[in-house]
């Protein structure tokens, strides 16, 4: 019979928490504004890509609030532009999908996107393409809502291939569960480079 795995509080950590939890935040903070690239390391990369292909996503997205809270900005895509606007993109928090998300703090499964009165065209504009179907999850970590993880299957304007199918609610529970593991794995991450045991690779 496997026995239960108890730890006992250390009284010697209750004065270091706060302190502690402040450098967390703190070190969230930076990552938001534009240290992800750097920090956002080659096991996440991996665990984010391996979970769109198992959701059948073409390419996901992960959305991260500026310091203002009013745009989402895109700091990490798996697909063939990720140059063209990662980083550089700015998703207004009064339109779009992918806004709502962070209004709601619910997901979406949208499988006609295009004639869903709420997307906001710009991204698909400047990339040249059509976004047939997205699912979009909320993102936390440290203690709170940062962003968005977005799937979508896409179509270029002019390809003659049929609309790509829609998501479905297994695909959804994909993409729910590798944004709760990545949070898990940032968040350790966070800790460890606030305690000093670990520096960006």
């Amino acid at each position: 019979m496997a026995g239960r795995l108890t730890v006992l509080t250390d009284d010697r950590l209750d004065v270091l928490r706060p302190v502690i939890d402040a450098r967390v935040k703190a070190t969230a903070e930076l990552v938001g504004e534009g240290a992800f690239d750097e920090f956002f390391d080659r096991t996440m990369r991996a665990h984010l890509v391996d979970a769109l292909a198992g959701a059948q996503a073409h390419e996901g997205t992960v959305w991260l609030l500026d310091k203002t809270r009013s745009f989402l900005v895109p700091r990490f895509n798996s697909g063939p532009h990720a140059e063209s606007f990662v980083g550089s993109f700015r998703q207004s928090l009064r339109s779009g999908m992918i806004s709502m998300v962070v209004a709601t703090e619910q997901p979406v499964c949208e499988n006609d996107v295009r004639e869903n009165q709420q997307q906001d065209k710009s991204l698909d504009q400047k990339l040249g393409l059509a976004t047939c179907a997205m699912l979009a999850v909320p993102f936390y970590f440290a203690g709170e809502l940062r962003g968005v993880i977005s799937a979508v299957r896409l179509k270029g304007p002019n390809e003659p291939a049929p609309v790509p199918p829609g998501f479905t609610a297994e695909n959804l529970a994909t993409l729910q569960l590798a944004s709760s593991v990545l949070a898990r794995m940032i968040e350790h991450q966070l800790m460890s480079l606030a305690l000093g045991r670990e520096e960006f690779r």
